[in-house]
Formats: structure tokens, C-alpha cells, sequence
């Protein structure tokens, strides 16, 4: 995607977005999508594709049991269709997905709805109260 079509598809995902919920806000490289109860989304857009990022903090447990903290990611990670999480620094909690090419509107629908898909599977792992805030 060149740096017009980079801008066409922030918009894009952007109305998309809206549609969906979400309050939306952008510049000039990224769209921040905000919702009362889904993750909050940060969209990194690229000349391959789009970058969906969500991060959550951890609790004191996450340092305390860190063996448990990875083994939550792990089984989270293995319930996932298009998510991966890791942790990264200061205990944060990193869930990510890459919508590839550029926006279809049908294509970018079936995409939202596995992340979505996804969260709700990610609530039901064992852990979760306990590892993240």
C-alpha cells in the first residue's frame, strides 16, 4: 500500500469500526477504536497489512508466580484462532492479530469478528482474574 492507500484503509477500518461501537480517533499512523465492553484496540496500519494491538495490565501475581503467568499465556495461545499473547515489559499483557492486504469489507468483518471470537475465548482460560487487571 502506498501512503494514499495507507490513509484510505486507517479510514476504512475506522468507519468499519464505528459501525461496530467503537469510538474512533486516528493520525497519521494510527487508529485507536475504544469500546464500554470489548478491548480497546490500537491499529497499526503497513504497506502488508493492519497491526491490532490490545494491551492489559498485570497484577502483582504475574511477577509473583511467573511460571503460572506464562503457562496462562501459553493455554491462552492455544485456544486462539488469529490472537497471539505474550507478556512484555513491566507485566503488561499484549493481545495481537494481523489482518493481511488491504481493506475488504467482507474479509475485515470475518477478521473483527475471530478477534472478537478470540477475546471471548481468552476470558474463559483459566487465570485470567488472577494474572490480569
Amino acid at each position: 500500500m502506498t501512503a494514499p492507500d495507507l490513509e484510505q484503509t486507517r479510514t476504512q477500518i475506522g468507519h468499519h469500526l464505528q459501525f461496530l461501537g467503537y469510538e474512533v480517533s486516528k493520525d497519521d499512523r494510527t487508529v485507536l477504536a475504544r469500546h464500554p465492553t470489548k478491548p480497546n484496540i490500537i491499529i497499526q496500519t503497513f504497506n502488508e497489512g493492519v497491526l491490532f494491538t490490545s494491551i492489559y495490565g498485570c497484577g502483582d501475581t504475574a511477577s509473583l508466580d511467573r511460571a503460572g503467568f506464562l503457562e496462562f499465556i501459553n493455554a491462552a495461545n492455544r485456544n486462539a484462532t488469529i490472537s497471539r499473547y505474550y507478556a512484555g515489559s513491566n507485566d503488561n499483557f499484549f493481545l495481537e492479530a494481523w489482518y493481511s492486504g488491504d481493506y475488504r469489507q467482507v474479509d475485515f468483518a470475518r477478521f473483527v469478528s475471530l478477534w472478537e471470537m478470540d477475546f471471548e475465548r481468552l476470558k474463559q482460560v483459566p487465570g485470567i482474574s488472577m494474572y490480569l487487571q
